[in-house]
């Protein structure tokens, strides 16, 4: 899992290198909201509850309500396109029928999610600015359970602790009044066993191009370029 995590992040941290030149433009901010998963993939095989065993797919699982926190960097590169990974706190989940009984049981799981987007800005779109954007996300599953006993995670788990996929978002950011302020909207698409499928809707904040971050001699990505 350590392993998995250091490489999540590796990869976070290896984005500052992209397209480093001298009109790069970051800043930082923070983001939280809600979201719908659903698995629609296959369990490992080596789990079993005490007394009942889940169906081997999740072709029959429901949606279950979960949320998300976290920050986020915000790369702009050239005048309308931005990159912007985020390092996101997620607690997702499944709603799984049971083989024996038709019943569900709510199985959840704990993220560290990064999702990767690059994003094309439409300016001056009312007070703000319009912006859809389409990447990658990768997770790692870090803790979850199972209703009436279970990890979802682990040797004893239902799923792999790594996910990846496909990620679209529309974004919208306040310019004219509450600068900063943005509202966003997404969809991802699993590519692991699981093939989870999301929907979010999130709620964030971009600081200002930070001052500290102006270096005579940097030329590279870090430069501040207002």
């Amino acid at each position: 899992m350590k392993k998995i995590i250091i490489s999540l992040l590796v990869m976070f941290l290896g984005t500052i290198t992209i397209s480093a030149q001298k009109d790069v433009k970051v800043r930082f901010g923070l983001e939280g909201g809600f979201n719908m998963t659903q698995w629609n993939g296959e369990m490992v095989p080596n789990y079993t509850l005490p007394t009942e065993s889940l169906i081997t797919e999740f072709s029959d699982a429901g949606f279950k309500p979960g949320f998300h926190a976290g920050g986020l960097m915000d790369l702009v590169i050239q005048d309308h396109w931005s990159i912007q990974p985020e390092v996101l706190f997620a607690m997702e989940g499944s709603k799984v029928k049971m083989a024996d009984t038709a019943d569900y049981k709510k199985v959840s799981a704990l993220y560290i999610r990064i999702p990767i987007l690059v994003y094309y800005n439409f300016t001056n779109v009312g007070p703000g600015q319009l912006s859809p954007g389409i990447g990658l996300f990768f997770a790692g599953g870090v803790g979850g359970t199972v209703e009436g006993g279970g990890d979802t995670f682990g040797t004893d788990g239902i799923l792999d602790e790594f996910d990846w996929g496909a990620t679209v978002k529309v974004a919208y950011e306040m310019q004219k009044v509450a600068s900063g302020l943005f509202f966003s909207v997404g969809f991802s698409q699993g590519l692991s066993t699981s093939k989870s499928t999301g929907i979010s809707a999130s709620v964030g904040y971009k600081f200002k191009y930070a001052k500290f971050l102006k270096r005579a001699y940097n030329t590279g990505v870090l430069e501040y370029n207002p």
